[in-house]
């Protein structure tokens, strides 16, 4: 050993550009910022019966993401609430370093166990995301086209036609997810991971699922099967002939605008069904190949779920869904939740709407047998 290591100034220049650099997307946060916020530090101060420091990273990043993108005005420093900024969202997901939860507690953890959680299908397949949206929105479509006409010589006037359109309204709904954690393991560890991955995860797969099955009623928004003028194809005996009618149903309807969306979802049992079914008698040519999880159906991308419901399979151009954002996830902390046993409730709230840009894109099949 010779001594610590020298870095090239201009090394040291440019690691110092890039942790104070803003990283893409959120309010603009750099990765210096990034790395030093702390979700539980903002719970332990507020659960201790003091507020926020005006100052603090905390309470500074909330009143942004409130600012820029929700388009109000809150003092979080009077409040027992804030809003975490999209960059610690992407932070704590990552529960590979011990920075980002990997170390639990002061004991030694080959890792954390998380809970089994259903596959999330419509941003895998390709669903688009609207993000930071303020108020009541709706989104312009073209309904209609104007008529092309051939016209008989040079004098003959072509007849009036125009383009129709409408619109597409979206406004927030309110999803919602709560846990509780021990005040010990909040002096014990960094449980940045635990809390983060229990709401932000819960409340994830949980619009996924209102994408593909939402009741429209009770809060939730419309998801793809719920639409008026989703195509339907029937189930019974599904064999080749029904997949592809599934194709055939969106394409006579001009309505695959992105090729490199469109593909099928259903349920792990549903791919097991047709895995063991043949296109053509006498032939190893299963309907479904590839792996269950992810496969392909007639050279189109193929994944199961059980967010898709029992016996049923949706085809069509993802990219069609439209899930709107209307801010952050949001978290309020009850240092009251079971005093006694010093247990701390927290509660993330999220604003979402779901629409569907064309319903034509899309085809059900449900009853599956």
């Amino acid at each position: 050993m010779t001594g610590p290591t020298a870095y090239p100034r201009d090394l040291l220049s440019s690691m110092h550009a890039y942790s104070t650099a803003p990283a893409p997307g959120g309010i603009g946060m750099s990765r210096d910022e990034i790395r030093d916020y702390s979700i539980l530090r903002a719970i332990k101060t507020i659960t201790g019966g003091g507020q926020l420091p005006r100052k603090s990273l905390e309470a500074q990043a909330s009143q942004e993401v409130y600012r820029t993108l929700m388009g109000k005005e809150i003092d979080v420093v009077d409040k027992k609430q804030f809003a975490i900024p999209p960059e610690i969202l992407r932070r704590d997901l990552n529960v590979a370093s011990p920075s980002a939860g990997g170390v639990l507690t002061h004991q030694t953890n080959v890792s954390f166990i998380d809970v089994l959680r259903n596959r999330s299908v419509a941003m895998r397949m390709g669903a688009t995301r609207l993000p930071d949206l303020q108020g009541d929105v709706s989104l312009p479509k073209q309904t209609g086209t104007a008529t092309a006409q051939w016209l008989a010589n040079e004098l003959t006037a072509p007849s009036e036609s125009q383009a129709s359109f409408g619109q597409l309204p979206l406004s927030p709904h309110f999803v919602a997810a709560y846990t509780e954690i021990s005040r010990n393991l909040g002096l014990q560890s960094s449980a940045e991971a635990i809390v983060m991955l229990d709401l932000a995860a819960s409340i994830g797969v949980e619009v996924d699922r209102v994408v593909i099955d939402g009741s429209g009623t009770l809060g939730e928004p419309v998801g793809i099967l719920g639409a008026t003028g989703v195509g339907t194809v029937a189930g019974a005996s599904l064999g080749y002939a029904g997949l592809l009618e599934c194709q055939n149903a969106v394409l006579n309807a001009n309505a695959l605008a992105n090729l490199d969306a469109a593909g099928y979802a259903t349920t792990p049992d549903v791919a097991s069904l047709l895995m063991q079914r043949q296109r053509f008698t006498g032939t190893d040519s299963p309907l479904w190949t590839g792996s269950m999880a992810a496969g392909e159906v007639s050279g189109v991308p193929a994944m199961s779920s059980l967010q898709v419901p029992a016996d049923t399979l949706v085809y069509g151009d993802w990219s069609q869904v439209v899930v709107g954002e209307w801010g952050v996830l949001e978290i309020a902390v009850n240092p009251y939740t079971n005093f006694r046993a010093g247990i701390i409730g927290v509660r993330g709230i999220y604003h979402t709407d779901i629409g569907l840009r064309h319903t034509a894109s899309f085809v059900a099949v449900t009853a599956i047998s």
